[in-house]
């Protein structure tokens, strides 16, 4: 699909010092609703940046909104596109007007950019609750060696394989075990898990994250019956996810050998995945 030609128009590229010394290039773009196709039309040429090749995988981050997508670059001709950019940034930064997009390109595999408003060219701004939030992909992904390459036929092949047996079996476990606390939870269309209360931290399953494409700040909000508590996020190398300081949670709502304890995640409104606050159902034996 053919990027708009107003939108190449309203266009330009500066090759600036990025903060490693690297030169990166800075772009804006313009989308208009109804007039602006899905693929986004980028002004990078297909030679080496940097010294290196063009990825074909990147990492696209919003610093208006803090949302972060893995995106599919590809060429046609002399011509790069981010596959479906527009229709994935759109959705999930809620965009409805027209607006300016500034970016910024590392030459190696991160796009940065800003959301301008196009009446009053106002940057949008994430709340402080939204800042630092930490992207957790998926070990599936593509080789970080896969570059970019001038061939129509080079997406074939890459949709996702059938699920191994073992994923889908402990997908279908984590099911039954979150039906049987559905009717302890605020809204049953929120992931939740039971959690082990014998540790002193939790890991949140990594089929949640994929399933639900979930995000987390450094530091989430826990909510229980006593009132609010705020817990650190780690994320370890082998990128699982761990909740810490469940200790101080079991002891305050004094849950006994026996007693179930679940968590319910709750995201933020519009944007999609942002998890803002952990609740604690204790079921007692």
């Amino acid at each position: 699909m053919e990027e708009n030609s107003s939108q190449n128009e309203l266009s330009e590229t500066k090759n600036i010092q990025g903060f490693n010394g690297d030169t990166v290039q800075k772009f804006f773009r313009v989308y208009i609703p109804n007039q602006t196709a899905d693929d986004m039309n980028l002004p990078l040429v297909l030679d080496k940046i940097s010294g290196k090749p063009l990825p074909r995988k990147v990492t696209v981050k919003s610093v208006s909104s803090g949302n972060i997508w893995r995106m599919e670059m590809k060429a046609n001709g002399n011509t790069v596109f981010l596959r479906d950019g527009w229709k994935k940034i759109v959705k999930d930064e809620n965009v409805t007007e027209p607006i300016f997009l500034e970016f910024e390109f590392d030459g190696s595999g991160v796009f940065h950019f800003c959301v301008y408003e196009y009446g009053s060219m106002c940057k949008r701004m994430r709340s402080p609750m939204e800042k630092e939030v930490i992207k957790v992909e998926s070990t599936e992904e593509e080789s970080e060696e896969d570059v970019l390459v001038d061939d129509e036929e080079s997406t074939k092949g890459l949709e996702e394989s059938p699920r191994r047996g073992g994923t889908s079996r402990r997908r279908a476990n984590l099911k039954i075990d979150s039906h049987k606390f559905y009717e302890h939870l605020d809204n049953k269309r929120n992931p939740s898990f039971p959690v082990d209360t014998t540790h002193s931290r939790t890991r949140i399953p990594s089929l949640l994250i994929k399933d639900y494409n979930l995000t987390f700040p450094n530091m989430v909000i826990v909510r229980d019956k006593i009132g609010i508590l705020k817990r650190r996020i780690a994320v370890w190398k082998n990128r699982s996810v761990y909740l810490n300081g469940i200790s101080s949670i079991i002891r305050r709502n004094h849950v006994k050998p026996g007693d179930e304890m679940v968590f319910e995640l709750k995201m933020v409104n519009g944007y999609h995945g942002l998890v803002h606050e952990i609740k604690v159902h204790i079921i007692k034996a």
